[in-house]
């Protein structure tokens, strides 16, 4: 698609196949659900959608623009997953890669956010987390996690499971008064920068 596409509430579904690419040069607007089924290198640019659903990418995919979602967002790709545009609004967020994962821009939901790669997972200042849920880091993949970029939740747990690298100053702060745990499972190289915890 090569410009814009207005969905009118509809659902979008696509399927390359492992080998096919695909690619959104220009927004989709109008909701509904977008979901893909196979491709093998994915580029999308902004999306407004009721749920973003990319049930498999054999190389990469690479969200360009901002996603505003509804609801749910789910991203599985066998090799990288790249995300240069902010989340913008959705419930439950899911990132799982067979590579490594790149997150250069601010993600905000309602609800919870998964993030598991098999490599290092890479978060800019920019790629500040703020969620309604609990945030988990490599519950199910074995990749490591340096980032740079601060995370709120409302009264939830942020977990890292693998070990941590910061590679700028942090700051982890489940803002409630109520329950937020926070759990480093592993260990935490500082490189000399600064790390803020609050629980409440």
């Amino acid at each position: 698609f090569s410009s814009t596409i207005a969905t009118g509430g509809n659902n979008l579904a696509l399927d390359a196949g492992a080998a096919g690419n695909v690619t959104l040069t220009g927004a989709v607007t109008g909701g509904g659900d977008l979901t893909v089924r196979d491709g093998d290198v994915q580029s999308y640019a902004a999306l407004t959608v009721n749920s973003l659903d990319i049930l498999d990418a054999t190389t990469s995919v690479t969200l360009g623009g901002t996603v505003t979602a509804t609801t749910t967002i789910d991203v599985n790709s066998g090799g990288t997953i790249v995300q240069n545009g902010a989340i913008a609004s959705g419930t439950n967020l899911d990132y799982d890669a067979g590579s490594t994962i790149a997150i250069n821009a601010a993600i905000g939901v309602s609800g919870t956010v998964d993030i598991d790669a098999t490599g290092v997972t890479t978060i800019a200042a920019a790629g500040a987390i703020t969620a309604g849920g609990a945030v988990t880091f490599g519950a199910d993949k074995t990749g490591t996690l340096t980032t740079s970029g601060d995370i709120d939740t409302t009264d939830d747990n942020v977990t890292f499971t693998r070990a941590v690298t910061l590679g700028g100053n942090v700051d982890i702060d489940t803002v409630g008064t109520a329950a937020g745990n926070i759990l480093f499972s592993s260990t935490i190289a500082t490189g000399g920068n600064n790390l803020a915890l609050d629980a409440g």
